[in-house]
């Protein structure tokens, strides 16, 4: 998957804050909540999780958040080797059409609602949620998932039909309507802070 990151400073013990408005893997919690919870550790945190425009990356900061971490974003960049199809389905994404999927890890995932999810739906069936209860099943399950998923995250993103993938993302889709170069996204995202 294409990803990277912005931080405001260097460190080496920093917490990424996966909040809900995260792609892939969701947090459970907004960004404001996540903050409070975790700020007296200590540490720099870095907020990972709807930063899709220079407005949600100067939020994150203005809460306290030390940088940010963008995935979804960078889809939407040459550099990516996505394809196409998935680019384009990142671009015209609304945040109302990011859904969590239990189907394809166990726990939730942000994958964007096409066709196919809404054909297959989001929760594990019945002996895959009834493996997910027990303790070694649930070891056992998970790591079949994790194979799985590894594969088809890697088909999804590279086919240009996408009939029968799901493409992961974030809420962070609201804030982007092109696909530009990295350079020019981090620049814009840098001269924010001057200003």
């Amino acid at each position: 998957m294409c990803g990277g990151g912005w931080v405001t400073g260097r460190f080496y013990r920093d917490f990424i804050c996966v909040n809900q408005r995260a792609g892939a893997h969701a947090g459970t919690r907004d960004a404001r909540a996540l903050f409070d919870e975790l700020a007296d550790l200590g540490r720099p945190l870095v907020c990972a999780g709807g930063i899709g425009s220079e407005r949600d990356f100067v939020q994150a900061l203005g809460i306290g958040y030390a940088g940010v971490q963008m995935g979804t974003r960078f889809i939407a960049t040459p550099e990516c080797r996505a394809s196409a199809a998935y680019k384009q389905a990142i671009l015209a994404a609304h945040a109302r059409d990011i859904v969590l999927s239990r189907r394809i890890t166990g726990v939730p995932v942000a994958v964007i609602r096409t066709p196919y999810i809404e054909r297959i739906g989001t929760e594990a069936g019945a002996l895959a949620a009834w493996m997910l209860r027990g303790a070694m099943t649930k070891r056992w399950l998970r790591t079949l998932y994790a194979l799985r998923s590894i594969w088809q995250l890697r088909r999804a993103s590279l086919d240009e039909g996408g009939e029968r993938d799901y493409w992961q993302g974030g809420q962070s889709v609201e804030g982007f309507h092109e696909i530009e170069p990295v350079a020019s996204i981090v620049r814009r995202f840098a001269h924010t802070l001057s200003k």
